[in-house]
């Protein structure tokens, strides 16, 4: 859905059916309170339902249009909702994981909703935090193996690296996805089709050589030369 550029518009439209506007701020609805009065939450934004593993919608989350800040906003926490123990899409992808076992983790709604697109159904993805203990523990529940399919920009490098490290903790093969220069899942599914996603997802690098191969890219781009030949042998060692 949508919530309108708008001080208050679903607080207005609430108002008129007749609900309590308390009861949508404690949701995340609304901000304020009787005696400040109420503001919409969300406000210019591209809003997509969170659910629980079970399928119970339990927040909203929203996205910045042009450029807004921040890019990611969630509902506040509640008795029902907590971010660094939710993962989004996971309700769509138990029963694959079930059948597959390998986990696909994303850093955004829309980098799920690409990857699934794409006939990857076993994608997920944080939400708008970083990855942590608790969602590597709720990982370990459902999947024997996880692929990290993060942006491929210096800060995403890092969360990737992050990630593998508290899946590896609990014992779980990981393997990462090194994604095109600026391209995200979503920007690689619609220039080069589903079979290159998957491609990508299919041919994941492990944490080292990762690791080594964003150094690579880093001073290729840095020095404005082409690819390098890396000497035969060298990932063998890694």
């Amino acid at each position: 859905g949508y919530a309108p550029d708008e001080n208050e518009a679903l607080a207005a439209h609430l108002r008129r059916l007749g609900y309590r506007l308390a009861v949508a701020a404690e949701r995340s609805l609304l901000a304020g309170d009787e005696a400040r009065g109420y503001n919409d939450f969300f406000r210019g934004r591209l809003i997509f339902p969170i659910r629980d593993h079970l399928g119970r919608l339990v927040a909203f989350g929203g996205r910045a249009i042009a450029g807004g800040e921040p890019k990611y906003l969630n509902s506040r926490y509640t008795p029902d909702f907590h971010k660094s123990s939710t993962l989004f899409g996971l309700h769509r992808a138990k029963q694959e994981l079930r059948e597959d076992g390998r986990i696909v983790l994303c850093e955004g709604y829309l980098d799920v909703i690409a990857c699934h697109r794409a006939g990857i159904r076993t994608a997920c993805a944080p939400l708008g935090t970083a990855f942590g203990l608790r969602h590597a523990a709720l990982v370990k529940r459902w999947a024997d193996e996880a692929v990290v399919l993060f942006d491929p920009d210096e800060s995403g490098r890092k969360a990737a690296l992050q990630a593998a490290r508290l899946l590896e903790k609990e014992g779980l093969p990981v393997g990462i996805a090194l994604l095109p220069v600026g391209m995200d899942p979503d920007d690689l599914l619609r220039t080069e089709g589903p079979a290159r996603l998957v491609q990508a997802i299919e041919s994941p690098l492990s944490p080292t050589r990762f690791l080594v191969a964003g150094l690579l890219r880093d001073w290729e781009i840095k020095e404005q030369t082409g690819p390098k030949e890396v000497p035969q042998g060298f990932w063998d060692e890694l």
